[in-house]
């Protein structure tokens, strides 16, 4: 039963983060923790590994429907990989309680952010 729940959950994280460009890791994150119990790092790391063949469907469908405006991608993506070489390097330095939060409280202002724009 367990590995099905798992396997919705990569279905929810899979559909909403295509749809919204949100990568999955929103629902994968808090699931792992919540669901296996996994240490925030661990989760964090396991959720990349989710996303990054969602990711490539993704952007193979985006790219044929014409919606990625690629100029403006790879200059995000120069920034994203520093970013990841920079958050990869902190989670190993990093109590997974302040990871947890962060994770949350960055989700929350997000969302607050999203809510709120006109």
């Amino acid at each position: 039963m367990d590995w099905i729940v798992l396997v919705g959950v990569g279905l929810l994280a899979g559909t909403l983060g295509s749809l919204l460009g949100l990568g999955g890791g929103f629902l994968v994150v808090p699931a792992l923790i919540l669901l296996k119990a996994l240490d925030p790092r661990l989760a964090t790391g396991t959720s990349v590994a989710v996303i990054v063949p969602t990711m490539l469907v993704a952007l193979w469908r985006r790219g044929v429907q014409g919606h990625v405006e690629w100029g403006l991608a790879w200059q995000l993506a120069l920034g994203a990989v520093a970013g990841a070489f920079v958050g990869s390097w902190l989670a190993g330095r990093l109590d997974p309680l302040v990871i947890r939060r962060t994770f949350a409280v960055v989700l929350v202002g997000l969302a607050a952010l999203l809510a709120f724009k006109d």
